[in-house]
């Protein structure tokens, strides 16, 4: 009898000692469940219904594409292509100034070391030259930020602000200025992209007159220079044939009306080039 008393009091004993041992490292975790805000603690955003997707990023494309349909993303993306802008446009002010200030210097200094009037030409030919070299070194950088601010724009996704109407001002307004600067500078090609999608962007574009006019001078430009390339396809030469003389035709019915003798004029010579071509063509 007295083995198995002891038995039962040893069993007591060790029971007694496990329950004080759980309830000594319960406490202790729900001391560390309520430590200061400066302990380690996990975030919220880092666990969404046991998921921990801090770092995830996703394999597929198309989930990481609907990340950018957020009216967010638009907005910051929106915000660094105004910035791009801005960029662009105080490079060409400052462009501006700097040539009013040269060219007042210019006027107001007196050239003494001059004694024949070919001096003067030879010096107010160099000055042209340097003033030229300014506006040309100013429009490239300023095209840059022109291209940045319409790529980044590319990006906007989201609906919401793609029909913004205000958003559709800027993004035509970045698109004028992208092609009067690149115009200048010479480059026609990259002017028609631009040019085709600025018509395409809404209805006050489409009745634009300015546009159809840098459109009739790119597209001819590009005819001249398929035509003086020996290997262009005819098919090539006749598409912009056609465009430039659609976008004059535009351009005068839009400023004088389809019933006015300017439109009807410029039809007339419109025709004569076509059948011009065609002649061509069929003696080739």
């Amino acid at each position: 009898m007295k083995p198995t008393l002891f038995a039962r009091k040893s069993a007591l004993l060790f029971g007694i000692l496990l329950l004080c041992t759980f309830f000594t490292i319960f406490a202790f975790a729900q001391q560390n469940q309520t430590e200061p805000a400066g302990a380690e603690t996990i975030q919220a955003d880092e666990i969404a219904e046991g998921w921990r997707v801090s770092d995830y990023k996703p394999y597929i494309a198309a989930l990481k594409d609907l990340e950018k349909l957020s009216k967010e993303y638009s907005d910051f993306i929106l915000k660094r292509a105004i910035d791009e802008y801005s960029k662009g446009i105080d490079t060409l002010d400052d462009m501006q100034t700097e040539i009013e200030r040269l060219r007042s210097e210019y006027r107001n200094k007196k050239y003494l070391n001059e004694q024949w009037y070919w001096q003067e030409i030879d010096r107010k030919n160099a000055q042209e030259r340097y003033l030229h070299r300014i506006k040309i070194e100013s429009k490239t950088r300023s095209v840059t930020y022109f291209t940045r601010s319409i790529n980044l724009m590319d990006q906007i996704k989201s609906n919401d602000l793609l029909n913004n109407p205000d958003f559709i001002e800027f993004k035509s307004k970045v698109f004028r200025t992208y092609v009067s600067t690149q115009y200048d500078l010479g480059n026609m090609k990259p002017c028609l992209p631009i040019l085709e999608r600025y018509v395409a962007l809404s209805d006050a574009n489409r009745k634009d007159i300015w546009a159809y006019k840098y459109l009739a001078s790119c597209y001819a430009f590009m005819e001249k220079v398929l035509e003086k390339y020996s290997k262009s396809s005819e098919d090539d030469i006749y598409l912009y044939r056609n465009k430039k003389n659609a976008s004059m035709l535009t351009a005068i019915e839009l400023k004088y009306g389809a019933d006015s003798a300017e439109y009807k004029e410029l039809q007339r010579i419109v025709q004569l080039d076509e059948r011009k071509s065609e002649v061509i063509n069929i003696n080739r």
